[in-house]
């Protein structure tokens, strides 16, 4: 069984490292499992857990957050 870091799945699903964590927070995506070894701690994703995160970003993630797309406002001279 292949382990992922939420770097690596990050990468993998092609979203930010910081939106995996958002995403997580939300529990909109499975929390990754935590393990122990030699009195450190390290969590990590399976296929499985990275599977949901690409259907989730499939179904309903857009990409960045809304553009701001004001126009610019010119002043009209005064004559």
């Amino acid at each position: 069984m292949k382990k992922y870091s939420i770097t690596e799945a990050a990468e993998l699903v092609g979203v930010n490292r910081a939106t995996i964590y958002r995403w997580i927070q939300r529990k909109l995506v499975p929390a990754p499992l935590i393990e122990v070894v030699a009195g450190v701690q390290i969590t990590y994703w399976t296929e499985g857990e990275l599977a949901e995160a690409r259907e989730y970003k499939r179904a309903k993630y857009w990409g960045q957050g809304r553009k701001n797309t004001k126009a610019k406002r010119t002043k009209k001279s005064e004559s």
